[in-house]
This record gives structure tokens, sequence and C-alpha cells, in this order.
């Protein structure tokens, strides 16, 4: 999408849809998680799931720069696009592969604590789990709602 102007308002509009779906997702998951608990799901298999989702994250990173095709929606798949035309090709590799390498070697520390440590003893009626769930999403609003209004000094106007 070289040939394709890029208008400071689209991005916005852009990024904060990719917003809205990653706070769609995440509040899935907070919901499934806190059912599985409820349920009386061990912690060793939320852990174990958590650790399977930081995999897959980790693969479909690994597998967009492999091939350069974004899995998501189509939003998802045009701000890629955008921070490809605004950074770069070799910059915006640069800049995912450390992201991907970052997420394998959280992905490899979980999956060790997942065959390390007894979670058995871990109670799941406190909120503890959760609120680490929570602190992430916060994190992570944080970070987008920084990088949207980030955009409005280095995106040209047209």
């Amino acid at each position: 999408m070289a040939e394709t102007e890029w208008t400071i308002h689209k991005v916005m509009r852009l990024n904060k849809i990719q917003l809205v779906q990653l706070n769609l997702i995440m509040l899935v998951f907070l919901v499934l998680f806190a059912y599985l608990a409820k349920s009386g799901v061990s912690f060793s298999v939320l852990w174990g799931l958590c650790c399977a989702l930081l995999w897959l994250t980790a693969a479909m990173m690994f597998y967009t720069l492999k091939t350069g095709k974004t899995i998501g929606t189509k939003a998802i798949r045009r701000v890629e696009e955008f921070y490809k035309d605004h950074w770069g090709e070799k910059r915006w590799k640069r800049k995912r592969m450390t992201g991907a390498v970052s997420l394998s070697i959280l992905s490899i520390i979980f999956t060790a604590f997942l065959f390390v440590i007894d979670f058995n003893s871990a109670r799941l009626d406190s909120f503890s789990p959760f609120s680490s769930l929570v602190g992430s999403w916060i994190g992570i609003n944080a970070v987008e709602i920084f990088r949207i209004s980030n955009l409005k000094g280095k995106v040209p106007v047209s």
C-alpha cells in the first residue's frame, strides 16, 4: 500500500478500531478464565492455557515476519501496512523480530514455570491471578493510547 497516502485521521481511526478489538479479546479471556476458575479448574490448567496463548501469539508473529502476511482483521492488517510504510521495511522487521523473540523468551519462561512450580498449593479463591491479567490489560491500553496520540506529530496531514 505504498501508493496510498496515509492520513492521520485514517491511521488513528484504524488504531482505535484495533484497540477496541484488542479490548474485546481481553474481555473474552478474562471472562473465560474467571469462569474456569469458578468451575474448579486447577491453576496449572489455567497457567497452561496462558502458555498456549503466548506460544500461539509468538508463532503468529514469526509467521508474519516470515511471510509478510498479517493474521487478523482488516484493521490489524491495515495498521501493519501503515507501520511498514512509516518505518520502512527494515526497521519494521527489526521491531517485529524484537517483539517476537521477547515473546518467545517469555513463553519459554512461563512454560518452564508450568513444569517447575507446584500449582497444587495455589489457591484460586483470591483474585491475584486476575489482578495481573487486569493490570496487563491496563498496561496494553496505556501503550496503545500513547501510540495513537503519538501519531499526531509523525503522520503527514492530507
